[in-house]
């Protein structure tokens, strides 16, 4: 190699080394959940977080110009219905336990809000203005140890240990808006005339299928959840009550009705058949007396909100199992 061929890769690396340096020290930090020894608005943040346009933001006079005098709680949007209920409630969890001031990004409110009514976490953009100290920021309670820290919580937080310790508060803050509470109850007095009863006890299934079937298996070598595992649950119910009257829903209703039905259960299947309406599903499992689940962020929320009895299936240190150990009403079984 000439001295002139090897000047020409000598500064080709280095300016390989100036662009990946420009990357980590640059771009790496913007798009960090928890941006660390720097100083952004939280303006900038929640933009960053929701990755959308949020500018105009009407903000209310009482909070113009008004920033906390100590950390935050907040979380990073990820995941969908199920997810996001988590991410606020763990939020609203810590809050209370901390003392902290809770925050939500507009995104997670959003989605949030099409369903429930009278949420009381301050949207995030009501204090843009303020400047939040990324030296200031961990990532989980166990991580704090002062009033001057901001908790941001990761990706697909489910604080459930936490947010147990106020369960029938909690319920009361994910309260459906009044038009999915009353086709929830729609929904179920037609369910029990459709079986020509005057008194029912609804229990609700949610089965996860699709995605989440690849995920157990990925994630924890897990095969879904047995058919068996449904109708055994099914029996116990209809054992220990009366006038039992199912209520299925599912991202595959289609799965649902090939395999859950049976002529001596009284089951209607209640999702569209493409499952574009989680939150009316959501709001008819929360009114039906118990629930059978299998996993999954979104079913656990239907059994919490319904305060019944609820059976589960057993996946080792699975937190919906695990959740099961802690509320004396919850039973694991499969």
């Amino acid at each position: 190699m000439s001295h002139a061929q090897q000047h020409v890769l000598a500064s080709a690396i280095v300016l390989a080394l100036i662009v990946v340096l420009g990357i980590h020290v640059f771009l790496f930090p913007m798009y960090s959940s928890n941006p660390r020894a720097r100083r952004i608005k939280f303006s900038e943040y929640e933009q960053l977080q929701c990755h959308t346009n949020l500018k105009n933001v009407r903000v209310p006079p009482e909070w113009e110009n008004q920033c906390p005098k100590f950390g935050i709680v907040s979380a990073v949007q990820a995941g969908r219905l199920g997810n996001q209920i988590w991410e606020y409630a763990s939020v609203w969890a810590i809050a209370r336990s901390t003392g902290l001031e809770a925050f939500m990004p507009r995104c997670i409110l959003k989605t949030l809000e099409e369903h429930f009514e009278n949420l009381s976490i301050t949207p995030l953009s009501y204090i843009g203005q303020c400047t939040l100290d990324g030296s200031q920021v961990v990532n989980s309670l166990d991580q704090w140890d002062s009033t001057e820290q901001t908790i941001i919580l990761p990706k697909y937080a489910a604080q459930w240990s936490i947010v147990l310790d106020w369960v029938e508060d909690v319920r009361r803050e994910f309260t459906f808006k009044p038009m999915l509470r009353a086709d929830a109850q729609l929904v179920l007095r037609g369910a029990a005339q459709h079986h020509n009863l005057s008194e029912s006890t609804f229990v609700g299934i949610h089965v996860r299928r699709t995605d989440y079937i690849d995920y157990l298996w990925r994630t924890r070598k897990v095969p879904p959840a047995p058919v068996s595992y449904y109708l055994a649950a099914m029996d116990y119910y209809e054992e220990k009550y009366k006038n039992v009257v199912f209520i299925v829903a599912s991202d595959n209703i289609g799965w649902c009705k090939s395999n859950l039905k049976r002529k001596r259960s009284r089951i209607s299947f209640v999702s569209d058949p493409d499952g574009k309406r989680p939150g009316r599903d959501l709001a008819i499992l929360s009114a039906c007396n118990h629930s059978i689940i299998d996993y999954g962020t979104y079913g656990s929320w239907g059994a919490i909100l319904a305060a019944g009895e609820t059976v589960v299936f057993n996946v080792t240190e699975y937190f919906s199992t695990l959740m099961a150990e802690a509320l004396p009403n919850w039973r694991v079984m499969g």
